[in-house]
């Protein structure tokens, strides 16, 4: 989802709720009738793209941190976590090429 989105439903549910206030103050009620049919459908969407916002920055922080959190590691513990434990051999390679 993009901000840009969420800013163009919030300055057009403001921009209704203040065409609303505005006509019923001053007594156009078709104006008042007709935004006021508008300002809850457009107050919902607003609240929802407020919070798909709000929980898609607190994903995003939390992917983060868990990236944060490798990156941190030294490069020892990463070389040893990657790679499989070694088992010793008897014979060294020297020996193993002399015979």
């Amino acid at each position: 989802m993009r901000l840009r989105a969420l800013a163009y439903v919030s300055a057009l549910t403001a921009g209704d709720y203040m065409l609303w206030n505005w006509s019923v103050g001053g007594a156009h009620d078709i104006v008042a009738l007709a935004s006021g049919l508008t300002l809850l459908p457009l107050a919902a969407v607003c609240f929802g793209l407020l919070v798909l916002a709000c929980l898609q920055m607190l994903a995003r922080s939390a992917r983060r941190s868990t990236t944060m959190t490798r990156a941190v590691r030294t490069p020892r513990e990463t070389r040893a976590a990657e790679r499989p434990p070694q088992v010793p051999t008897s014979k060294s390679s020297s020996e193993r090429l002399a015979a």
